[in-house]
C-alpha cells in the first residue's frame, strides 16, 4: 500500500520548493511506512503537529486532508484521525454473511439497530419484495462495526406481516441473519446485488464518523428463503476509505472458507476505491 521510495523527508524545510503542506505529507506518510505510526491509532492533532513542526494548521490541514484522500488515514468525529488499515476485503456472494464474513477475515464484528419502524414502501421496494405498495413494511436501519470502528451502514426493508414480530427478537441485536435462520427457520439466500458508487449525505457523515469527501460503496441486494420467495431487500454503504468489496461468483469454500486476496482468479471481481474515484 506503501511506497518508502516516495518519501524522504524528516522535517519541514522552508527554503525548500516543495510546499510546506506537500512536506507534512511526506514525513507523515513516512511514518507510516516505518511502523513509527501503527494501524487504528491516533496520530497527533492538528494543533500538536502544527507545534511540533512550526508551520499554521491551515497548512496541516491541507497535509491531513491529501493523506484522508489517498487512505493513508481515516478520521472518526470527536475522537480523532487514525492511521488506515490494508482496506477489509468484504466478500459478497450468494451465502455472504455480516459476521461470519469479518471473523472469517480476523477482525471483530458488531452491529446496533438505530432505528426500527413501519412504513409504506415506495413502488421500487414493493416491486423487489413482490407485495402490494398498500401492505406496510419494517425498516431497520442498522450500523455495522469491524473492531468498533464504523464500516457499514444499512437500511434493511421486511414484510410486516411476515416478520410482525422481528421487533421482539432485535434487542441485544448482533447478527440479523442469525435471526432470520433461529427464529423464523429461513437460510436466506441473495438472489441479486447492484453496486453504486456515491458520497455520504450529513446523517450518514455522522453515523460512519466520515467527511463529505469519503466515498461509499453502495450494495442493494435482494435475498429469498429456499422457494425463492423474497424475504428481505436492504441497502448497505460500506466506508470507501477501509473497504473493498470482493464479489465472489462460485462462492467457492462457502463464507467460512478463509480465501487469500493473492490468489483469486476470473471467478470474482474486487472493487475499490478512494476520494479520487467519484
Amino acid at each position: 500500500m506503501y511506497n518508502l521510495m516516495e518519501v524522504e523527508l524528516s522535517f519541514i524545510d522552508g527554503n525548500s520548493s516543495l510546499y510546506l503542506y506537500e512536506q507534512l505529507y511526506r514525513i507523515l506518510k513516512e511514518k507510516i511506512c516505518r511502523g513509527e505510526f501503527k494501524a487504528n491509532h491516533k496520530i497527533p492533532s492538528e494543533y500538536e503537529l502544527s507545534k511540533t513542526y512550526k508551520i499554521n494548521r491551515h497548512t496541516v490541514r491541507k497535509a491531513i486532508e491529501k493523506m484522508r484522500n489517498e487512505g493513508f488515514i481515516y478520521t472518526i468525529k470527536g475522537k480523532g484521525t487514525f492511521v488506515s488499515v490494508n482496506k477489509i476485503s468484504y466478500k459478497v456472494s450468494k451465502k455472504t454473511r455480516f459476521t461470519e464474513s469479518i471473523l472469517n477475515l480476523g477482525f471483530n464484528p458488531d452491529a446496533k439497530i438505530l432505528e426500527s419502524y413501519e412504513i409504506y414502501p415506495e413502488k421500487i421496494i414493493s416491486k423487489k419484495l413482490g407485495i402490494e405498495p398498500s401492505r406496510k413494511i419494517i425498516v431497520l436501519e442498522i450500523l455495522r462495526y469491524v473492531d468498533n470502528i464504523p464500516f457499514c451502514y444499512t437500511k434493511s426493508f421486511l414484510d410486516s406481516e411476515r416478520f410482525k414480530d422481528i421487533n421482539k427478537h432485535i434487542k441485544g441485536f448482533f447478527s440479523l441473519y442469525q435471526i432470520f435462520e433461529s427464529i423464523y427457520n429461513i437460510q436466506p439466500v441473495r438472489l441479486s446485488s447492484e453496486f453504486e458508487v456515491t458520497l455520504p449525505d450529513s446523517y450518514e457523515m455522522k453515523v460512519l464518523g466520515i467527511s463529505n469527501k469519503t466515498p461509499l460503496l453502495v450494495v442493494k441486494s435482494l435475498s429469498a428463503d429456499f422457494k425463492q420467495i423474497p424475504i428481505e431487500y436492504c441497502i448497505t454503504k460500506f466506508r470507501g476509505d477501509i473497504c473493498s468489496i470482493y464479489l465472489d461468483f462460485q462462492n467457492k469454500g462457502g463464507d467460512n472458507h478463509k480465501e487469500n486476496p493473492k490468489t483469486r482468479n476470473l471467478d470474482c471481481i474486487h472493487l475499490t476505491l478512494n476520494s479520487k474515484s467519484i
